[in-house]
């Protein structure tokens, strides 16, 4: 038996009689019943207990003095920059890591530009945000380590599990995947009580987060994220099942698809697809603009993943981005061109900020001028 294990305490804490636990474990139960089961495998292989998030004893407990211990984000690029300003923005302390010293750099030029015009905006008052390449100075202490790196399932599963060996036992690890399923990625992880999705999309513009459990999330951790969360100016929707690519990433995933689809096949430019979507939906940015603004990179991997579950449908598109913009490293806004190039994402920029002066019938808006 398992040195800190014994059937009372055990049978105690999930509310069973000892002798009900020891007729438990004398015959090995069915899989029709998977408590038993977990239960029987603790004992014979000296394992501890784990049960699902339905479980009546999580062993999660949340954070205490979560406004002074820091939220730790682990990938330092385009997203990972955008969450330090969101999480900071409520005098709230966050550690951003990289291995890449130019990624830090250029992430505390856009905090340093964009926290404090937030922050104005919003009538809060900006926190501290700390860079560092050490990554056990990252982690240490924090309440939340969020993970956004990559979308490579390798990497995101090897950091999730190095970080769960680390961190304190109340400490938060949530992953950005935009298609895998933390379930998909704790398979070095012990304590899956803590893991979960937390999916941001392209804050601060954007403020809704998604979250869904690992399939092993202790059922407390939503509602205390959710209430952390809105201190900060962010929207949690929960998503209550597992799905890959969550709720809107799912919609978009489609528009993202046929757009390919549309420039591969040569029906349209970037710009016309663009200013379509943009005149019926009345949107700022067309999905042209949106891939360039996430990394080509990044939409080629999460469509690579979405396709290998839908074997019926073609790649052509993705095979066209990858060959054409991917591999000669025209990844968008990161990279100074993308589907647009760095000419052409100036003139939109320069269109964007006439029409901020605009209202929509033309007229000046109260700027002081005539």
């Amino acid at each position: 038996m398992h040195p800190r294990l014994n059937i009372v305490s055990v049978a105690k804490r999930i509310n069973i009689t000892p002798l009900k636990l020891q007729n438990t474990l004398v015959q090995r139960p069915s899989t029709s019943r998977p408590k038993a089961l977990a239960l029987h495998r603790c004992f014979t292989r000296c394992e501890t207990p784990r049960f699902s998030s339905a479980s009546t004893a999580p062993l999660w407990t949340s954070p205490l003095d979560v406004k002074n211990r820091p939220v730790s984000i682990i990938g330092a690029g385009v997203l990972g920059r955008r969450l330090a300003v969101m999480w900071a923005s409520n005098g709230r302390a966050v550690t951003l890591y990289d291995t890449n010293p130019t990624q830090l750099t250029a992430a505390a030029e856009y905090i340093a530009d964009t926290l404090t015009s937030y922050c104005i905006e919003n009538n809060t008052h900006p926190g501290h945000v700390h860079s560092t390449m050490d990554f056990h100075d990252a982690v240490k202490n924090s309440w939340m380590v969020i993970e956004a790196i990559p979308e490579k399932l390798t990497a995101k599963t090897a950091l999730l599990g190095r970080v769960d060996k680390i961190l304190p036992q109340d400490c938060i690890i949530a992953t950005n995947s935009s298609c895998y399923k933390s379930s998909e990625l704790v398979g070095e992880v012990k304590c899956r009580e803590r893991v979960l999705n937390t999916h941001y999309y392209v804050p601060p513009r954007n403020t809704y987060v998604e979250l869904m459990s690992c399939g092993e999330t202790a059922p407390t951790i939503f509602p205390f994220l959710v209430q952390n969360m809105k201190d900060v100016g962010l929207h949690p929707i929960i998503v209550p099942k597992q799905s890959a690519g969550m709720i809107f990433n799912r919609i978009w995933g489609t528009t993202k698809r046929e757009t390919l689809r549309v420039l591969e096949e040569g029906l349209a430019k970037p710009e016309d697809v663009d200013a379509l979507f943009k005149d019926f939906f009345h949107a700022q940015k067309g999905p042209c603009e949106k891939m360039d603004e996430v990394g080509l990179d990044t939409v080629a991997l999460v469509e690579k993943h979405y396709l290998s579950a839908r074997p019926e449908l073609s790649t052509l598109h993705l095979d066209w981005l990858e060959e054409n913009y991917v591999r000669p490293w025209a990844l968008g806004d990161k990279a100074g061109s993308g589907l647009y190039s760095a000419t052409e994402k100036a003139q939109i920029k320069a269109q964007a900020a006439e029409k901020d002066c605009t209202d929509g019938k033309g007229d000046i808006k109260a700027t002081g001028g005539q």
